[in-house]
């Protein structure tokens, strides 16, 4: 049921933004399930970090959702294939990958109570890649802590 299938049931008209002071009232059909939040987090993440890898998005822009070091990790993985693709002729396949990314497929698990695992096929116009993501909740908002890409 979407959020505002439940606002029109519940006879209350739902607006797209809620204001801070509001959110608090508001949580109780304005977020989706644990999972569905998880899963649209994650996939916004595995996109984001294939756009990173590609040149076109800054890494430090996965800081607020990810660790330091995943963030690093793709700063150092994204340096590798600039310079290979300066090496390499502009017909090459490196120079296509990470363009138009498109989640094929999508399956998330959850391990432990604040933890799920969620894994990826993503499809750009060079290759298919397999992604893993692990997302935990120490506190109130999710995290991706692990972040592997095949």
């Amino acid at each position: 049921m979407s959020i505002f299938a439940r606002s029109e049931a519940a006879g209350t008209q739902q607006h797209g933004y809620v204001w801070r002071g509001r959110q608090q009232a508001a949580t109780t059909f304005a977020l989706g399930t644990e999972r569905e939040r998880v899963t649209a987090l994650t996939r916004a993440v595995a996109v984001a970090a294939l756009e990173v890898m590609a040149g076109t998005r800054p890494a430090a822009q996965l800081l607020r959702w990810t660790t330091p070091e995943i963030v690093d990790k793709l700063r150092r993985r994204s340096g590798v294939l600039q310079q290979r693709r300066l090496l390499e002729p502009p017909q090459a396949p490196v120079h296509a990958t990470h363009r138009h990314s498109e989640v094929l497929r999508q399956r998330v698990c959850h391990v432990t109570e604040g933890v799920y695992e969620v894994a990826l096929v993503i499809r750009d116009d060079a290759r298919t890649r397999a992604l893993v993501i692990r997302a935990e909740r120490p506190e109130l908002a999710w995290r991706v802590t692990v972040l592997e890409i095949g």
